[in-house]
């Protein structure tokens, strides 16, 4: 490598390079942005690109499902852009079939709700955006939250706002955050009013207390 190139040229070449050894520390993704698709190095990393390559690709993003590492799911996915359109297709459709997998096994809804709040979910499910995928996942966010308006819900629901969701399902997210706000604002209300109601009786007890204070002082 050129160690003329400025350090964060450098550094994505090195993350490039590693799709011809290895991807088991693979955390951030790579990118043909800019400068680095036009280096040497860049075109002599694209040209050698082969089925060893991709099967090593593939074989990473199966073992990041398995430790349910979104993140390094992402970032290992990202390398798609070096291979063929051909291969892009066939990496995507193996990784489309991993991710509905990996979904569909959720044990309870505290997992589902873990997978649901990855960091790398949303990213994932935006980079792919196949909506049958986007589909599985909706369907399965309004089976366990849509009756309840909890606050891990709330949270899903934020994450399912920014998704590539039809118009039909981001107007039923909208309007559960929508109740949600609205019931918040109720029991804010409300406790306001309990509030200010204990703080009224207090002052009105104090004042009293003060009243028959004067009153014993007065008659000594």
């Amino acid at each position: 490598m050129n160690q003329n190139h400025p350090p964060r040229v450098r550094a994505m070449l090195g993350r490039i390079e590693l799709i011809k050894t290895d991807l088991s520390d693979v955390n951030i993704s790579v990118s043909l942005d800019g400068i680095v698709k036009d280096l040497p190095e860049t075109t002599q990393i694209l040209s050698s690109i082969n089925s060893e390559d991709k099967t090593r690709l593939l074989t990473a993003l199966n073992n990041a499902f398995t430790k349910r590492d979104l993140t390094k799911v992402s970032a290992l996915y990202s390398y798609i852009v070096l291979f063929s359109e051909s291969d892009q297709l066939e990496i995507k459709r193996e990784t489309l079939q991993d991710f509905q997998i990996y979904i569909r096994g959720h044990r309870n809804e505290d997992e589902l709700n873990e997978i649901f709040t990855h960091p790398g979910f949303s990213t994932l499910i935006n980079t792919l955006d196949n909506k049958d995928l986007t589909d599985l996942q909706y369907r399965l966010f309004a089976r366990y939250h849509l009756d309840d308006k909890t606050n891990i819900g709330r949270k899903i629901a934020g994450i399912q706002k920014n998704l590539p969701l039809n118009e039909e399902q981001k107007a039923t997210v909208i309007q559960y955050l929508e109740e949600i706000k609205a019931e918040k604002q109720k029991n804010d209300l409300t406790e306001n009013k309990r509030s200010n109601k204990a703080l009224i009786w207090t002052l009105v007890g104090v004042a009293l207390l003060v009243i028959r204070i004067i009153l014993r002082l007065s008659r000594d």
